[in-house]
């Protein structure tokens, strides 16, 4: 077999650092295209990215020639430079992160999900959503 055939979705959420509000307004959706960037040019392909002030999800298709540590490694530490030069020079993402694989037959409810974010924290704070995730995924939560 001449090529390699990969396609492996992935939900991945993180937030910066103590939770700080970095990104708001148009900071917001700058991150978004600049982290949207940074995955296309490691050649994967991202389906939506959202968040809050401070907080991100991401669903992409993974890069076939890289591991889920390095390809979140590359887009905080490319897009937390960015926001530092660019905007402000005391922004972080915080050191953790979280990752999910998506099945296909998910993959519009988890969209749904993500491109929802504004409405779903108005009842639920970023902790607790992260809590849920892990523990719904078999997690302990610390």
């Amino acid at each position: 077999m001449p090529d390699s055939y990969c396609y492996i979705a992935i939900h991945i959420i993180f937030s910066t650092k103590e939770r700080f509000k970095f990104l708001f307004g148009d900071h917001l959706h700058s991150m978004h295209k600049y982290i949207a960037g940074i995955i296309i040019n490691v050649e994967g392909k991202p389906i939506i990215i959202n968040g809050t002030d401070d907080h991100v999800h991401i669903l992409a298709l993974m890069p076939k020639d890289m591991p889920i540590a390095e390809f979140v490694r590359t887009i905080k530490s490319n897009s937390s430079k960015w926001f530092r030069n660019a905007l402000n020079p005391k922004f972080a993402w915080q050191q953790g992160y979280a990752a999910f694989s998506v099945s296909r037959s998910v993959l519009d409810s988890v969209i749904e999900y993500i491109r929802n974010q504004n409405a779903h924290h108005k009842t639920m704070s970023f902790e607790e959503e992260f809590k849920t995730y892990i523990e719904k995924h078999g997690f302990v939560y610390e």
